[in-house]
């Protein structure tokens, strides 16, 4: 038996190792004794390296009460450590407690006390801290970090955090690769968060500026409704009220659990040698002590079992959304649902010649399959021709008709075959460009592994018109859906 597995396990190493060549994907791997996995994927020719970091952390991570806080992370990160980002890190330091020691103060009488506490004190309190954080100021290096990376040819440092993961990027000269892995093993070892509170109005301001948009709070409540119960039930940025209750000391626990080595992965790509890189890593990265094990998220999405809707106005255009639950990222159904999605979207879509060119009723439809790593969603979403009088309810009708006929008649051989043509040359044109090569790789490695980008493209490829037809008829039913009406109301 045990040769047998091993002969299987052979076989298999083998079918991944080719479809892997086919699309010209040859990650090199070295996992470090603390649990940091290195990838490595060598383009010779320009001497520069993309240099990403990946951490398993993102919103999902969060809980009622701390929502928002792995995209406050990413902007403290930027902050500096006891090297970087300042002239005197005692001074500093001393600064940073008295405004910690204050802040606390001001949370404990304002929102521990039903009535807001005494707001005399509070303001006493505020203005100390406010003087304090000036007083912090002349300590301060502002961009520190960017500016050294400058200084050493670096371009394209930022930052993104998501549902379920965090990046940091950095593309450098190949003799510079060292430079990263010395400030990012720094930033995940020795992250100080000064200006936190400053930096937390800067988020909230962010999160006024999106609130302002049109049409963003009635979305945040449709997704709100359509996750009743998982993580991914609020957006990254999070809830106003929990941001402004965030307190330093939350920030620090988040950091100490998730920006760990064992919950990360550094991927390079381009002139490098796999060698110097492992030896580098080794160096600057191997000494960091690993961190906890980490489960994953608890709460999952349960089933809808009843169609839901909600209706809003404002001064954003009139439209029309449908979501229904849908397996998460890995699951056999999630290919033959982005199939369909391609199916029926884009200028030569079903969806965009039905209602669009044939009987003009919309100005935009579409329809889009977003497979998370732990819950996934279906969109359709249409604009209706308002100047023709054309209402979001009539849409609404229209798109399950255009449903019906993909559940009884199913999808022609031609249409299919050409999602397939489009899926399967977005994914190789992706893999030329080194910046969207080590986003794509790092983050299948923190999920089901670097490995599943080939192996979904192998699926893809083997979807029939009889998978599109049966997904359609399990998943696009009234008790999976949420249906959410918005109209334009100039008066609000």
């Amino acid at each position: 038996m045990k040769r047998a597995f091993l002969s299987m396990a052979v076989f298999l190493g083998i079918i991944s190792f080719l479809a892997a060549a086919e699309v010209g994907l040859d990650v090199k791997e070295h996992v470090l004794p603390n649990g940091m996995k290195i990838l490595m994927i060598q383009r010779p020719g320009v001497p520069r390296v993309v240099c990403h970091i990946y951490y398993k952390v993102g919103s999902i991570n969060e809980r009622p009460g701390t929502t928002g806080l792995a995209h406050l992370h990413e902007h403290m990160m930027f902050k500096g450590t006891k090297m970087m980002g300042v002239t005197n890190y005692e001074e500093d330091a001393a600064i940073d407690r008295r405004i910690d020691e204050l802040m606390d103060k001001i949370y404990r009488e304002k929102f521990w006390k039903q009535d807001g506490g005494d707001k005399e004190k509070v303001a006493q309190w505020q203005k100390e801290a406010d003087d304090l954080i000036k007083m912090e100021k002349k300590y301060i290096i502002k961009d520190d970090l960017w500016e050294l990376y400058m200084k050493n040819g670096g371009t394209g440092l930022n930052a993104s955090t998501s549902y379920e993961v965090t990046g940091y990027y950095v593309t450098l000269p190949a003799n510079k690769v060292e430079l990263q892995m010395l400030l990012e093993s720094d930033r995940m070892q020795n992250a100080y968060f000064r200006e936190f509170y400053s930096e937390k109005d800067v988020v909230m301001e962010e999160r006024r500026l999106s609130e302002n948009r049109p049409g963003y709070l009635f979305d945040e409540q449709v997704r709100a409704a359509f996750f009743t119960a998982s993580p991914y039930h609020w957006e990254v940025i999070g809830w106003m009220d929990d941001l402004r209750k965030v307190m330093k000391q939350d920030i620090i626990a988040f950091n100490k659990r998730h920006y760990t080595p064992n919950n990360a992965v550094a991927i390079y790509v381009g002139d490098l040698n796999p060698d110097t890189i492992i030896a580098m890593a080794e160096k600057y990265f191997g000494q960091i002590p690993k961190g906890p094990d980490l489960e994953p998220i608890r709460t999952y999405e349960p089933p809808q079992y009843s169609e839901k809707r909600l209706s809003g106005e404002g001064p954003a255009a009139s439209r029309i959304t449908m979501m229904f639950h849908i397996p998460p990222d890995g699951h056999a159904d999630t290919q033959p649902l982005s199939l369909l999605a391609g199916i029926l979207s884009g200028d030569t879509g079903r969806l965009y010649k039905s209602l669009v060119k044939e009987k003009d009723l919309a100005t935009r439809v579409m329809a889009m399959a977003n497979p998370m790593w732990y819950a996934g969603s279906f969109s359709f979403m249409g604009y209706p021709k308002t100047e023709k009088n054309v209402e979001p309810e009539q849409l609404e009708k229209e798109i399950w008709a255009e449903i019906e006929k993909i559940k009884t008649e199913g999808v022609k051989p031609e249409e299919l075959e050409k999602a397939k043509n489009k899926s399967e040359a977005s994914v190789l044109r992706g893999m030329q460009n080194p910046m969207f090569l080590a986003m794509r790789v790092g983050r299948a490695e923190l999920n089901r592994g670097w490995r599943s980008l080939v192996e979904d493209l192998a699926a893809m490829k083997k979807v029939t018109e009889d998978d599109i037809k049966k997904v359609a008829a399990k998943y696009f039913v009234k008790d999976n859906v949420t249906i959410a009406i918005y109209k334009r109301s100039m008066g609000r």
